[in-house]
């Protein structure tokens, strides 16, 4: 199980990575497909490269924000399931010990058998 955990943190790290690739290579095939001339092309792309790193910084701020919200919300998730689990788990048991007097009181003719 611990195993599966990892995984997934290294399925999202490869996905922002990839997604960030992809962004990088289809804006350079966006300017180099402009009809624009070389020059004025090679200038964007200087412009849109030192935006680059700042740009990456903000996803990878906005994926951990994420990240930590869905941690938080799955530990709220776990905690009231852990609860309502354990409140079954206490019903059962008085349910149980309720039946033991019964049967323990009551007549030696158990439930299912016939009189």
């Amino acid at each position: 199980m611990a195993n599966d955990s990892s995984n997934s943190g290294s399925g999202i790290g490869s996905l922002f990575l990839g997604l960030a690739i992809g962004a990088v290579g289809g804006f350079t095939v966006a300017l180099l497909t402009a009809p624009r001339p070389g020059s004025e092309v090679r200038g964007v792309i200087k412009e849109r490269a030192k935006e680059i790193p700042s740009r990456m910084n903000e996803l990878v701020d906005d994926s951990v924000d994420v990240y930590a919200s869905a941690l938080n919300y799955l530990q709220l998730v776990v905690e009231e399931q852990t609860m309502r689990l354990k409140r079954a788990v206490a019903a059962g048991k008085l349910a149980a010990a309720k039946k033991r007097e019964e049967l323990e009181m009551g007549s030696s003719v158990l439930p299912f058998q016939h009189r």
